[in-house]
């Protein structure tokens, strides 16, 4: 038999042996058998070619499912008889969502064009408008594939982001998708910055954690108001090749990641791709890598190789190089090529084009752990690049999971543009958690996380120990691995640290003391949220039943002074590593009487509160915890509501966390980046009370999980992280509104930095009474309500007292009685009881007309006093959209300032040596009578940022709710804008008179006014 007929022969033998795997294909039954059609193509008298030929032309046409084209008819009339074979046009007002989901379950695709009104909700796709004008869109940096000589016109566009179905779904239990959400058209603002992703790929690359769904799907969404005048027929049509040829391929890529996060310098980088193939034919592709240095503009080549992946299978590339000594973030391309109409015929490569593209990053570092000393504390003040403010912060969670798998699926392409985003929306301080085991891999993603959060100027507040882990472990420096026991089953009077196993404890924190004793970025937070009711001999170490000064008597002082003791000895191991980082021990549930938050922090840097309750709260428990004695600052650390965007709650909590004196506030949370590959089963500890006889000490919220918590849920927590919290739109950069209004006051926050300054009246606080918080917030209500000058003094400074002070105030019983007579006989009048304010003549009042209608908080500042107007009703209610309130026109006046402006919710004023500062409201806002300006829509807030009155000044900043038209007394010379980076550009167009006009996109900045 000569070549020729071999090759025919075994062309013909192979058809035969293709016959049995349609059967065991994945694919639904729609598909033709492959193997009839290949044998009838080949018989004996045809030559290979032909028998080649009709192979991949069979192949070509049958190994995948179709692709469902979702648009208005209008778009689809243009292009009907010219969409690819695979394309079946579905107009919208056909749709049957429950049979398209059907499908698409089933490993059909969909492309999505138009207005996104009825995507789905299952396929956890939603969209937002970035603006009402239209956008620049092009093709997304990173797109996930090559679409040449496309181009879009200006387009009024949505922008797609991650929206589960459910906001906060039980892992196992309620539906999850896993699928890589890629970005492959970016729309951007006049300013020329990232607004809005028009154009997404959905890439489901694995069943979904319920029903097992989606496997093996892609949905394409181009999100346009008016996708005819986006883009050109012929574009549209070149599109959808593109797609379709892709499609094709049958390839999805189910995994590409590096073995560690950040590596040291001189080591090897391992990147691991793996490949699915949904065709019931084994296919070839090439796998080219390249990669991209930090500072390069250019990708350098790693590797090229060829990979088959088997009919329904998958196949696995290896990269494995040494990147050079160039410290920083590197960026990895990977390139999928095929020939998709010769995939089939293994042996020949054809001529491949790219198909897919994918993007992930790795850090460089050198073994010693070092970034800037950003971080300082200054007395009530935190210090942040040598400037002093109010500062906005948040809490990050990167993807669906929390502790147990954040830190093992940690993207550092995808961090650094969190991190720069965190910038850009105001906030300087994020709250991370540590895993509860430590290793290598967790470690040197933390190291990444550290890194590119410095790069940024973003502070990490690092949060230790947590309620939710029973076990945690560690290795020893001679690689030993450590899993010790943090709780046991029946320690639910102990939350979120432990009296046992001291030793380990010690080992694990010293795990982390050293390896960042030189991060200049880092606050740690020990214990997050703590409740300690009267442990027993059988809940503490030896060493901890002979704790000295801890007292006998079993109480709030005692639980406080043991969770007290515990965190000098876990701080010390920090400073014994050499870390000098500012260390809070915890916030104490001290409203649910599980400990004395202020006792319990007495020694520590700051002061953390965490706030739950209605946002007025967050200015009640600031002032009745404040630490102004012991000259710290206190941060609100966590508030939130369970409710995505919650725009009402934000902007309430940060103004009153601002007037009652804290020197930042952190929201929980920022929002998810990226759905976790994986629903970690760890076991739910916390639902083990439900489980048990009740103990009286127990934390009582912990006996009512079972209602929640089913047996089938799975992770240290069965619900995802920042799904239900978040503030941003997930999966993208784009914060939502609620997180913009977080960020307004810490972008607006120069200057208002909280100082110690002499009061004459001062409300004092007891020292470990539980009972006195409500007494003490009653006072302080009707403080506020009576527009009262005052200050708030804890008993345990009662000593450091400021000279001068002429009267006290003690809504409770103080615990050291003695102290009254100390107060009387230096001249100090002492006023007891809940309505004893009402006799105190010291009190200076602040003049505010329609006063009856708003409450008056204040706060001083460096440079003056900063007073916040707030509506009675507001900050009232946790709901996300409360009904507007009444517009409230107010006057205040302060020595020889008067402000005068309009508020439904919160207005604020600052009055200064040299006259008034910064203003918020709405309206017309007034100085002295003199019209400031005049805001048509919403809020504004003016500031001079420094010592300028503002209606001296020549030049300002100001920030808006919405968009409006604002028309100033002064005629505008120019504007620019800023943003966090505080880095101002000029607008590109040029305005003149005494109006700006700000629409939806100028309304995201903090816009800068230069008068004539």
């Amino acid at each position: 038999m000569n070549r020729r007929a071999s090759l025919k022969a075994l062309a013909i033998g192979s058809a035969s042996v293709i016959a049995p795997l349609a059967g065991w294909s994945h694919a639904t039954g729609k598909r033709r058998a492959i193997a009839e059609d290949i044998t009838e193509a080949a018989k004996p008298d045809d030559t290979t070619a032909s028998v080649l030929a009709a192979a991949a032309a069979v192949a070509g046409s049958a190994r995948r499912n179709v692709l469902h084209l979702v648009a208005d008819s209008a778009l689809l009339d243009i292009l009907n008889g010219k969409l690819p074979s695979h394309i079946l046009p579905l107009p919208r007002h056909k749709l049957n969502e429950t049979e398209l989901l059907g499908k698409l379950a089933g490993g059909d695709g969909m492309i999505w064009i138009g207005s996104p009104e009825g995507i789905p909700a299952a396929l956890s796709v939603g969209a937002f408008r970035p603006s009402a004008t239209a956008m620049t869109v092009n093709v997304a940096d990173k797109a996930p594939m090559v679409l040449p000589d496309i181009e879009f016109n200006p387009a009024v566009v949505f922008s797609a982001y991650i929206a589960p179905p459910k906001e906060m779904p039980n892992h196992n239990i309620d539906e999850e998708v896993r699928a890589d959400f890629l970005p492959v058209l970016e729309a951007r603002d006049r300013f020329g910055n990232l607004a809005g992703y028009p154009g997404l790929l959905m890439s489901y690359y694995a069943p979904s954690l319920a029903e097992g769904r989606f496997m093996g799907s892609d949905c394409w969404f181009f999100l346009f108001s008016k996708p005819e005048a986006a883009l050109e027929t012929n574009g549209w049509l070149r599109l959808l090749q593109q797609v379709d040829a892709r499609w094709k391929g049958g390839l999805q890529v189910y995994a590409n990641h590096s073995n560690y996060a950040a590596y040291n310098t001189g080591e090897r980088v391992q990147v691991r791709t793996r490949l699915q193939n949904h065709c019931n034919q084994a296919v070839a592709a090439t796998m080219r890598y390249t990669v991209k240095a930090p500072g390069a503009t250019a990708f350098t080549p790693l590797l090229t190789t060829r990979r088959v992946a088997a009919a329904g299978s998958d196949t696995e590339a290896l990269c494995d190089f040494r990147p050079a000594s160039i410290p920083g973030l590197w960026t990895i391309q990977l390139e999928i090529l095929q020939d998709v109409e010769k995939a089939t015929l293994l042996a020949l490569e054809g001529e491949p084009v790219v198909v897919d593209k994918r993007y992930m990053g790795f850090m460089v570092q050198e073994a010693s752990l070092q970034t800037p000393p950003i971080l300082a504390v200054k007395g009530p003040s935190i210090v942040l690049d040598g400037e002093e403010g109010f500062w906005a912060g948040t809490h990050y969670y990167p993807s669906t999971s929390w502790w147990e798998w954040a830190w093992r699926d940690f993207h550092p392409l995808k961090a650094a543009e969190d991190f720069s985003a965190i910038r850009r929306a105001g906030y300087r301080i994020v709250r991370v958690w540590v895993d509860p085991v430590l290793d290598e891999p967790v470690l040197r993603a933390m190291d990444a996380a550290i890194r590119l959060a410095a790069a940024n100027g973003v502070v990490l507040d690092i949060c230790i120990f947590t309620q939710w882990a029973r076990q945690m472990g560690f290795e020893k420096p001679d690689g030993e691995q450590v899993l010790f026991n943090y709780r046991e089953q029946r320690d639910f009077n102990i939350v979120s640290f432990s009296l046992r196993n001291l030793e380990l404890q010690r080992a694990f924190v010293r795990t982390l003391a050293v390896r960042w004793k030189n991060a200049g970025n880092v606050i740690y937070n020990l214990a997050n949220e703590v409740y300690l009711k009267d442990p027993d001999d059988t809940q503490m170490d030896a060493a901890v039943r002979n704790w000295q000064d801890i007292p006998a008597a079993k109480g709030t002082v005692r639980d406080s002074l043991l969770f007290r003791r515990w965190a000098n000895e876990m701080t010390a191991v920090i400073r014994d590593a050499g870390g000098r980082q500012p260390v809070m021990p915890g916030y104490m549930f001290s409203t649910m009487d599980g400990g004395d938050t202020y006792l319990a922090n007495e020694e520590a840097s700051i002061l953390p509160w965490h706030n739950y309750l209605p946002p007025v709260q967050a200015g009640l428990t600031a002032q009745y915890f404040d630490p102004l004695g012991s000259n710290r600052p206190m941060i609100i650390e966590e508030f939130g509501n369970g409710k995505w965007n919650n725009l009402s709650y934000y902007d309430a909590s940060v103004h009153y966390a601002l007037a009652g004196g804290a020197a930042a506030a952190m929201s929980y949370e920022w929002g998810v980046s990226w759905l976790s590959r994986e629903s970690c089963y760890w076991p739910l500890p916390l639902r083990e009370a439900s489980q048990q006889t009740p103990d009286p000490r127990w934390f009582t919220p912990y006996l009512e999980l079972d209602k929640t918590w089913m047996e089938r849920g799975v992770g240290l927590c069965p619900t995802p992280s920042g799904t239900g919290y978040g503030s941003i739109c997930h999966g993208t950069p784009f914060p939502a509104p609620a997180a913009i209004a977080l960020g307004r006051l810490g972008l607006m926050g120069k200057g208002l930095q909280r100082v110690a300054a002499p009061e004459k009246v001062y409300i004092i606080v007891p020292a470990g009474q539980l009972a006195a918080m409500e007494p003490v917030k009653q006072t302080l209500a009707a403080l506020w309500a009576a527009k009262a000058l005052f200050g708030v003094w804890q008993e345990s400074a009662l000593e450091a007292l400021p000279a001068g002070t002429k009267a006290v105030i003690c809504p409770h019983p103080l615990t050291n009685k003695a102290a009254f007579n100390t107060l009387k006989a230096k001249g100090v009048a002492v006023y007891e009881g809940p309505d004893a304010w009402r006799n105190c003549t010291a009190l200076e009042k602040i003049p505010v007309s329609n006063g009856d209608a708003v409450n008056l908080l204040t706060r001083r500042t460096k440079n003056g006093i900063l007073f916040t107007l707030a509506a009675k009703e507001a900050g009232s209610t946790s709901e996300p959209n409360p009904a507007p309130g009444k517009v409230h026109a107010v006057s205040l006046q302060y020595h020889n300032n008067t402000a005068g402006l309009a508020l439904r919710d919160f207005g604020l004023v600052q009055v200064t040596t040299d006259g008034i500062t910064l203003m918020e409201g709405e309206g017309e806002l007034r100085i002295n009578g003199a019209l400031l300006c005049k805001v048509q829509e919403g809020r504004v807030i003016l500031s001079t940022g420094g010592n300028n009155s503002l209606l001296r000044t020549k030049d300002l900043q100001l920030a808006v709710t919405m968009p409006t038209r604002i028309t100033f007394a002064q005629k505008i010379a120019g504007i620019a804008v800023s943003d966090g980076f505080n880095q101002p550009v000029k607008a590109p167009w040029r305005v003149t008179g005494k109006e700006l006009l700000i629409d939806d996109q100028l309304a995201k900045y903090i816009i800068h006014v230069s008068f004539v």
